[in-house]
This record gives C-alpha cells, sequence and structure tokens, in this order.
C-alpha cells in the first residue's frame, strides 16, 4: 500500500509539482521519470515496511524460478506468432488465489472473459507461484518481470555511467530540510534504470497488435505506461488497493500530459469513487466502478473458529510489537473463548511469518501458514479486524461497516482515515478496547 507517509511529505511533493514543474525537468522523451522518483522519496520515509518480492533477489535464483521464466519464454514466443489485435492484460502474481479448488485472478475484469487476453504477470515469490502452474499454463501467462529484469539490471550497470541529471540544489535542500533525503547519484540511477526499462518495454511490445490495455498499478510500471501511450493504446488501470489523495500514484497537484497516468480507473466501489474524486487528478467520466471478485465470492454461511476470532492482516516487520500486543490479551482472549489469527501479507518470508511464531505461545493466537479461505472470508467472519496499515481496513470496513488500526506507528498513513472517519476507523492500543459484544 503506498500511501504517504505525512502531511508535510505530501504538501512537499506537492509544491515540486505545483510550483517547481518537477515534472518536465525529469523529462524523458513524451514522459518523465518523476513519478519514480516520487515513489522513491516515499520508500525512504518508511520505517518497517514489507519489502517487495522483487527485492529479495535470491529467492528468485533457484531451479524453480528459472522454470517459470523458461515457461514465460515459450508463452512470449507463442504470443508474437498471434496477427490479430489482441487485448493486454497486466496483472500481480499476488492476485492469484484458490478458491474451491479453483485457480482464479482476482485482478481480471469479467470483461476479458472469452477474449484474446496477452496475459502477462509481474513477479511473486516462484515457491508460491508454482503451485498455480496448470492455470499459467492453460492461459499462456508471461510472468514479465522473470524477462525483464535480469536485462534492467545489467544495461542500468553499463550506462549509469553516462547519466547525469540536473537538478536545481533547492529540490536537495528543501528535502534534506524535511528530513527526507534523495541524492544525484540516486537520481542518476533512478533514471538509469527507466530509460533501459523503457526501451526495453519497447522491444518487448513491438511484435504484438494491442487493442486496449488493463493494468494493475500504474504508477509502479511507468516504463511500460509510457510506451502503451506513446503507441496510443487506450489504457484502463485496475484498483489494487488503497487510492486517492494519500497515494502517491494519486496525488499529483498537476495534470501535465507527460505523467505516464491511465486514461481511465476501475475501482471497487463508490467509497474508493470519492476517494479519488477528492485527489483532483482524474475527473468523474475517467472513474469506473467495477466491484470486486473476492467481495463477490465470500460467503455467508461458512464457520470459522466458531466465528469467535480476531483477525490481524500483516503488512511486514513490527514483529515485537505485534507480540507484545498478542501476549498482553492472552488474558482476554482466554476469557472470552476467543481466538486472535494473525494472517500474513503475501510478501512475508516464510522467515518473518516464523520469528513472529517463535515470539508466541498461547493456544489462543494463531499464526496462520496457510489460509484454508481467501483473507476476505476470515475478515468477514472474524468478531472485528486489525491491522498497522492495510488495504484490508477497507475490506472490513465493506463487510463490518468498522475497522481496528493499531496504533503503533508514527505517522501512519492511516491517521488520515482514523481522522475524517473517526467511527469507522478506529486506533487502539490494546485488544481489550476492541467492542467484541457489536
Amino acid at each position: 500500500m503506498s500511501t504517504l507517509q505525512n502531511n508535510n511529505l505530501l504538501k512537499i511533493l506537492k509544491d515540486f509539482e505545483r510550483i517547481f514543474n518537477i515534472v518536465q525537468v525529469f523529462k524523458f522523451k513524451d514522459t518523465t521519470v518523476w513519478v519514480d522518483i516520487k515513489n522513491y522519496i516515499y520508500t525512504k520515509s518508511l520505517n518497517g515496511v514489507v519489502e517487495m518480492a522483487t527485492d529479495n533477489k535470491k529467492a528468485f535464483l533457484n531451479f524453480i524460478g528459472f522454470k517459470l521464466t523458461l515457461i514465460s519464454i515459450l508463452h512470449y514466443i507463442e504470443k508474437i506468432f498471434i496477427r490479430e489485435k489482441q487485448i493486454l492484460y497486466i496483472g500481480a502474481g499476488s492476485g492469484l488465489f484458490e478458491f474451491e479448488n479453483n485457480i482464479l485472478d482476482s485482478y481480471l475484469p469479467k470483461e476479458l472473459e472469452n477474449k484474446k487476453v496477452i496475459y502477462m504477470l509481474s513477479a511473486e515469490y516462484p515457491d508460491k507461484l508454482i503451485k498455480y502452474k496448470t492455470y499459467i499454463k492453460k492461459h499462456k501467462i508471461i510472468i514479465f518481470s522473470f524477462l525483464i529484469a535480469p536485462l534492467k539490471i545489467i544495461f542500468t550497470k553499463l550506462i549509469y555511467r553516462f547519466i547525469n541529471v540536473k537538478v536545481e540544489n533547492v529540490f536537495f535542500n528543501t528535502l534534506n530540510e524535511n528530513n527526507n533525503s534523495i541524492t544525484q547519484k540516486e537520481i542518476n540511477l533512478i533514471y538509469s534504470k527507466f530509460i533501459v526499462t523503457y526501451y526495453l518495454y519497447k522491444i518487448f511490445l513491438m511484435f504484438f497488435k494491442i487493442e486496449k490495455a488493463y493494468i494493475v498499478s500504474s504508477y509502479s510500471n511507468t516504463e511500460l505506461v509510457s510506451v502503451l501511450k506513446e503507441k496510443g493504446i487506450e489504457i484502463l488501470e485496475l484498483q489494487h488497493g488503497v487510492i486517492g489523495s494519500i497515494h502517491i500514484g494519486y496525488n499529483y497537484a498537476t495534470k501535465d500530459k507527460l505523467l505516464p497516468t491511465p486514461h481511465k480507473v476501475y475501482v471497487y466501489n463508490s467509497f474508493w469513487k470519492k476517494e479519488l474524486l477528492q485527489a483532483g487528478y482524474y475527473n468523474k467520466n475517467q472513474i469506473i466502478i467495477s466491484g470486486r471478485l473476492k467481495y463477490d465470492l465470500v460467503k455467508t454461511d461458512i464457520e470459522i473458529y466458531s466465528n469467535r476470532y480476531l483477525v490481524f492482516t500483516g503488512q511486514g516487520g513490527f514483529y515485537n510489537e505485534i507480540s507484545n500486543l498478542c501476549k498482553d490479551a492472552e488474558v482476554f482472549l482466554e476469557k472470552n473463548s476467543i481466538k486472535l489469527i494473525y494472517l500474513p501479507h503475501p510478501n512475508e518470508s516464510d522467515t518473518d511469518i516464523e520469528s513472529l511464531e517463535n515470539l508466541l505461545s498461547s493456544d489462543s493466537i494463531i499464526v496462520l501458514k496457510e489460509k484454508h479461505y481467501t483473507t476476505e472470508q476470515y475478515v468477514y467472519n472474524s468478531l472485528a479486524h486489525i491491522s498497522v496499515y492495510s488495504s484490508c481496513h477497507f475490506d472490513a470496513v465493506h463487510y463490518k461497516n468498522k475497522t481496528y488500526i493499531f496504533d503503533i506507528m508514527d505517522d501512519n498513513p492511516m491517521n488520515y482515515y482514523s481522522s475524517h472517519f473517526k467511527d469507522i476507523f478506529i486506533n487502539i492500543k490494546k485488544i481489550e478496547e476492541i467492542n467484541i459484544n457489536e
């Protein structure tokens, strides 16, 4: 969930866009590298967040990773020989899940069913993706990150030494004065990666005849979006989590045509349409309420732990604080015959999960290593939902009209919601503060 850390940083970044015309400063051809730089500044400002799957490069250097790469190459070769126009779908590996012995993609729009699709997914841990091998082969899926990433690393190292982007000192000074930093070296590296990735996608897509493109997370695939826009292809972004005025990918203070943004955005419901409109970049005709597959799949007649449990969805990190919260709640949980279920984030590694499990010993507390239902089903059946910050907060609001924020993070991105919707997003320090009788 890439939300801005605090209002001060939000204001600074907006001032750069509004006053200093920063989008043009980082121009490259008919697009801009500013979105990537903005994302980098944001990432540096956070502490204790979960790393992305592709950050853990060692996890991909194994036989399974090689096997999935080979499958992707074969699917890519097969697709380039199709000469008629196709729809490009760029999803996320983390969106695959199993439901009633069927493998589904939580982001794939219904309107793409039975249509000719160039089906691509971003990387997920190979050990997790291989579970869906049958689905990957059936749909001729290309895991594009596996093909692009190695080349990106090699060529970025080659051109980095020749890149030097001129940036005024006021840019660095303003960030440093507000405890946010980025160096000239880092800017040159981000700029180099953008250039390399842009040309890699240009080559990667040149053999396809693309009619329209659906993409999960335009702001994290800026090079790809830039190439598609250059080709005049309509881009529809699919909501993947939190969006709106506190998200770095939607809070632009300018509508500069260089920004690599989609033409339209599909959102889950009216709540998110309002949030996105409030951000001010997209107009109402660009925002389409499409619903959400996982919401449609939740069943009302399932019993989980007698439905007497609280669910804590992880975001990575904060393990000591979470273990202390759980330990302090043991008496309360046992007295009320309640379980506390910790549901790991998809990008939390087995090592991270085991480290938390080792800190806990109560029978009332369960670190769920393997889910038997969707996360949404666990949230729906729970007495209440808790997290530090997570898109699951909004699933809880959707089902239960309430969610609880474990208030341990300074400048928590969720503070925006707990201050604007106090009866819905509720800060707590202890489990006992949850009203289990509602």
